[in-house]
This record gives C-alpha cells, sequence and structure tokens, in this order.
C-alpha cells in the first residue's frame, strides 16, 4: 500500500466494497491471479491555535484538542492481463468542537464511523510505453494535480452555487483514496493525458446527479499545462430538486413596484487552468535536492457561469430578462472576477530531510459566508439550498488563505505529516447533547492571521 493511504474517503456505505472485495477474492482464487494485501492505521492531533470566531456566550473553540485515529484494509487483484479489482474498508474516528461549554462541556463525543477506501475495476485497453487507455468504474481516487497538498483543486471539490471552496488538511481529495463515485475513461499518448469522468455527486445537495467532466493536460520533463471543464449536475437523478421551483428563487427588488424574480439551479459550468514548473530539471545538477523540491505550481478556477452562458427560466414580467438573470446572479454569488479562486504552491528545497515542504497561497473574493450546512444537512432550521448563507455581506477578511505541509516517509512504512493552515477547515461545531440538530459546517478562520496545526503519525504496509 502507498504511504498516503492514510485518510478515509467520507462514503459512508459499505456495501458496494463488500462486493468488490468478494469479487476480488473470488478472482484471487482463480489459477494464475495475482493478489496483494495492503493496511494502514494512523493516529492525528491538532488543535487551532487563534480564531476571530465569536467567543461570546461561552464559546471559546481555541485551544481544545482535536484527535482522530483510524485503519483501513485494501485487497487488489489481477485476474487477467487487462482487468484490476480494488476494494477496501476502513474506519475512522473523531470528533467535532464544541459550540457551546454550558451544553456539552466543553467537548463533543468521539464518533466512529466505516469508510468506503476502494471498490473498483479497471479494464485496460492498452498499457505499453507510450500511453495507456482504460475504463474505470466504481468508487475510486482521481486527482489531477499531485502536487497539491491542500488548496487549489477548484474542478471537482465543491458546488458550484454557492461557490464554497474545500481544503483542510490530508483531505480525501489529495491522497489515493476513494473521491469519486462514477466512470473514467482515460487515454494517453506520449505527453498527452486526457480523461473523461461521469461523477455522482456524494457530499452535497442534490445527491447523485451526474457530472460530465473533461480534463487534459501536457506533462513535459520540467513542466505541466492542463485544464477542464465541469458541467456540474447536468445529468439530474430528479430535475425537481436540481432546480427546485418552490425554494430555488432570487427576487429582485431592485424596482419595489415590479419586483423581478429569477429561477436558480444547482447546475453550473466550472472551468480550471493549472501548471507545475519543476525548477530542478529545467536547471540540473542539483543532486542533494528530493525529487519534490523547487516545484512551482498553481491553479486558477472559475466557479459558475451562470447569468452568462446559460438561460434560466424567467418568471417575472420585465422584457430585459438576460440583464436580470446575471443581475441575480452577481448579487448572490458575485461577478465572475470573484468567483474566480487562484493559488500558487512552492515546495521549499528540504534536502531529503523531508518528501515535502509545501507552501501555498489562495484568493478567493466570494462575497458570501463560508458556511457549507445548508449544502450538507436538512432539519427543521435549515433547508438545503443553493443560496448562500449570507449573500449580502462585503466579507473580504477570509479572501486570503495559506497553508504550509511538510511529510517524510520512515523506513518505507512509517509517515509524519504537519500542517499549519489558515484555510476552509470546518471542525463541525457541535451544539450539545439531546440536541437532533448536527454540528454547523461553517469555516472557522476568518483572516489570515487564524490559523491551526495539525499532525499526523501513519503505519502502513
Amino acid at each position: 500500500m502507498r504511504s498516503s493511504h492514510l485518510l478515509r474517503s467520507g462514503f459512508p456505505g459499505c456495501s458496494a466494497a463488500m462486493l468488490m472485495a468478494a469479487l476480488v477474492a473470488s478472482a484471487a482464487a482463480e489459477d494464475g491471479a495475482k493478489m496483494r494485501i495492503g493496511g494502514a492505521g494512523w493516529m492525528g492531533y491538532g488543535s487551532i491555535m487563534a480564531s476571530s470566531h465569536d467567543t461570546t456566550g461561552g464559546v471559546d473553540i481555541v485551544g481544545k484538542p482535536l484527535i482522530s485515529s483510524g485503519a483501513q484494509m485494501l485487497l487488489e487483484a489481477q485476474p487477467g492481463e487487462n482487468l484490476d479489482i480494488q476494494a477496501g474498508l476502513g474506519v475512522g474516528g473523531g470528533h467535532a468542537l464544541a459550540f457551546s461549554l454550558q451544553n456539552a462541556g466543553g467537548y463533543s463525543p468521539f464518533g466512529v464511523g466505516p469508510y468506503v477506501a476502494q471498490a473498483n475495476f479497471t479494464y485496460h485497453f492498452d498499457r505499453d510505453e507510450q500511453g495507456a487507455t482504460f475504463l474505470r468504474g466504481g468508487l475510486f481516487a482521481y486527482d489531477y494535480a499531485k502536487e497539491t497538498q491542500n488548496l487549489g483543486l477548484y474542478l471537482l471539490r465543491g458546488p458550484v452555487y454557492p461557490g464554497y471552496l474545500i481544503s483542510g488538511f490530508e483531505t480525501k481529495h489529495v491522497l489515493p483514496v476513494a473521491n469519486t463515485l462514477g466512470l473514467q475513461f482515460h487515454h494517453g499518448s506520449g505527453a498527452f493525458q486526457q480523461d473523461v469522468l461521469f461523477q455522482v455527486e456524494t457530499e452535497f445537495y442534490p445527491f447523485y446527479d451526474v457530472s460530465p467532466v473533461y480534463l487534459a493536460a501536457f506533462q513535459g520533463e520540467a513542466f505541466r499545462i492542463g485544464g477542464g471543464v465541469n458541467f456540474h449536475h447536468l445529468i439530474p437523478v430528479d430535475p425537481d430538486l436540481t432546480t427546485d421551483t418552490t425554494r430555488f428563487r432570487y427576487i429582485d427588488t431592485t424596482n419595489p413596484a415590479a419586483p423581478d424574480t429569477i429561477q436558480l439551479s444547482a447546475k453550473g459550468i466550472k472551468l480550471m487552468a493549472n501548471g507545475m514548473v519543476d525548477m530542478k530539471a529545467l536547471f540540473g545538477g542539483m543532486e542533494s535536492l528530493g525529487p519534490e523540491d523547487l516545484k512551482i505550481y498553481g491553479e486558477v478556477g472559475v466557479i459558475g457561469l451562470g447569468g452568462l452562458f446559460r438561460d434560466d427560466i424567467h418568471l417575472g414580467s420585465t422584457p430585459k430578462y438576460k440583464k436580470n438573470s446575471k443581475q441575480a446572479y452577481d448579487d448572490l454569488y458575485g461577478p465572475i472576477s470573484q468567483r474566480m479562486p487562484k493559488m500558487i504552491g512552492f515546495n521549499l528545497p528540504a534536502f531529503k530531510l523531508l518528501d515535502r515542504l509545501a507552501v501555498e497561497v489562495e484568493h478567493y473574493g466570494a462575497p458570501f459566508q463560508d458556511d457549507i450546512t445548508k449544502m450538507t444537512s436538512h432539519t427543521s432550521s435549515n433547508v438545503q439550498s443553493v443560496m448562500p448563507q449570507d449573500p449580502d455581506s462585503a466579507i473580504s477578511a477570509d479572501n486570503i488563505r495559506w497553508s504550509v505541509y511538510a511529510s517524510r516517509v520512515i523506513q518505507n512504512h512509517i509517515k509524519v505529516s504537519l500542517q499549519i493552515a489558515s484555510d476552509h477547515y470546518r471542525p463541525g461545531l457541535f451544539v450539545g447533547y439531546g440536541d437532533n440538530v448536527p454540528p454547523s459546517t461553517q469555516a472557522v478562520l476568518y483572516r489570515p492571521k487564524d490559523w491551526y496545526l495539525m499532525t499526523k503519525v501513519a503505519y502502513f504496509f
């Protein structure tokens, strides 16, 4: 097992992995089949070191320990020359922060849950030295920018409306554990690589819609340049949820005498461009540096083109329909300039003392509160919606995010990692025992001076 099989994937169901495990075992029983077993276990510890979150009413999240642990097993089989099968299960544990000291005693209960690490097949049409063509399906890992350790990966992480960003310490999106449910068709020819994905939505409401995605990249010895497009929620499993004509509405009251109503949708288009330059390969003569040292990488995204390239249902009577539609999207999610997250990263020279020492910085000017509670849970006090939590606040203090990540693998079986960051970390705010409302998933780091520290030690084989 590779060293970064260290975090749970986040998929709650296990039936798919159990079925795949049975298939793997059956395939391995055949004559000539190849099979490999791997596993990992880890413990993590961290704390929010500084936060501008409101401390009135007994709320204080600074300095409270954040503890996590888990373990997983992975089976890999190659029953034939062209077919690979993976199946894995794991269990992870952790806790949310306590929002109320009086109701929860300062800490939330430690929760434990199973997850799917891998459950997929890969059929290779060819895999020669010049390229590869394969079809993959199920629950699998997909990462189009492997240099990224925290910030970025805008094309596949997070919803379009609202354009929330996802980041944190060793999330499933940057590890080779299952983060995608669907199909992948890959074709590579020399330095050119391209993928077509059909990604099923499992993280954010409305669930189970299918998003077609296309990515392409040109990989040279010293650089990579790539891009992609995501037609988010293009194929809805239930159109009445994806374009909810009851709740997904914006009322423009610019003209109080004739307010105009615009029908919105969870559908949207994401664009992404990224690149990497390896300074070692450009200049040479740097044998004392590690393979990841002196790499510069970056990404820019466009999250949502609503009101520009798409016709929405217009419910008002004003004839200037497209102008009003554009204004609705600009009012709710900001103009296109505020829907464009940008990040840059640099791997500092670690001279083989560390495998990676990455510094990343991000700018994103979204004018709404960084709180995804509406997208992840449904309660009597929270109605799932594409409306931002706070669409009228000109919030700019959280436009800049930063992260420093370090890791080292020892004796091929132990990985030690550390991160200090001010990013989109959402620990969950536990409201107290006996309350049916799940932990709030708002970001708790508002300004660049707010930050946390996370560490992890893992053993893998």
